[in-house]
């Protein structure tokens, strides 16, 4: 799996996570800046992530497991220096979207 498509794949996981904490649940109230925000932590998550990947352990990108820990553990950190939370604190909206996005990563690496 070349570093683009990780980068890619990550991105979305991660993005998609923390619209839906952002909004916490409702679908309809996005804003562009919701966007904004989702979009800057799935960044920094998915860089990080590629990062790990090409000067860490490379076996990682094939390890669904590795690759669900590090978006999730990389979502959380960026959701937590990225914007104040919704609900419960900072740190109970950062660990839940990085939960979120490990277990989409899980799932989408059914179908991957």
């Amino acid at each position: 799996m070349n570093n683009i498509s990780i980068l890619l794949k990550r991105l979305s996981e991660s993005t998609t996570s923390c619209m839906v904490m952002m909004t916490q649940g409702n679908l309809l109230a996005m804003t562009l800046g919701h966007w904004g925000k989702a979009l800057q932590v799935g960044l920094i998550a998915s860089v990080a992530t590629v990062i790990v990947v090409i000067y860490g352990n490379k076996d990682w990108s094939n390890n669904k497991f590795a690759m669900a820990g590090a978006i999730g553990f990389f979502t959380a950190i960026a959701d937590m220096m990225s914007h104040h939370s919704g609900f419960g604190g900072a740190s109970t909206e950062a660990i839940v979207t990085g939960i979120g996005a490990g277990l989409l990563c899980l799932a989408m690496s059914k179908y991957a």
